[in-house]
């Protein structure tokens, strides 16, 4: 039973390093990058066809973080410890409550506004050079979520970091 705590724990600790990573990838490497290199119109095409590709595996990664996440609870043996229930559950309760805002926010990106944009963006003649403001607002809303995921994942992980530390 100890090997499957160890499997279990590995997988949720790599789910969350590509999820969470991914995000952070996009955020502070690739949209940076694109933002000096090429036209706004570009870079949002390019950004939606890099977040398209992106979302099976963090869709995947999701789901593992949810099956072992709840396997790892049940299998940590402090449910029933009486000194460890009431910090150890606040935390977790934290942490799970962040994960389920985190999960929304990532489904309004990726369901939402993601397809949203991306229809109004191939409607755009071939030589567009600057996003209509209709468009350009749906990118910046976009962004805001962004930014939130960012937070909410940064927040995760500081909970996820406490219950590990038993606190």
């Amino acid at each position: 039973m100890e090997l499957l705590g160890v499997l279990a724990l590995w997988l949720h600790v790599t789910a969350a390093a590509i999820w969470i990573g991914g995000n952070f990838m996009m955020a502070m490497v690739i949209v940076p990058y694109f933002k000096r290199s090429v036209s706004l119109v570009e870079r949002t095409k390019i950004l939606m066809q890099i977040g398209k590709g992106f979302e099976p595996i963090g869709w995947t990664c999701v789901l593992i973080l949810i099956f072992s996440g709840l396997f790892n609870i049940f299998t940590a043996g402090v449910l029933g410890n009486p000194d460890l229930i009431g910090p150890f559950m606040r935390m977790l309760g934290i942490k799970i409550l962040l994960v389920l805002i985190l999960i929304i926010l990532t489904g309004i990106h990726g369901f939402i506004m993601a397809p949203r944009l991306a229809r109004a963006v191939e409607e755009l003649d071939p030589g567009t050079q600057e996003l209509p403001e209709h468009i350009d607002k749906m990118r910046g809303q976009m962004a805001v979520v962004s930014s939130l995921i960012g937070v909410f994942s940064l927040l995760t992980l500081l909970a996820a970091v406490a219950l590990r530390l038993g606190i």
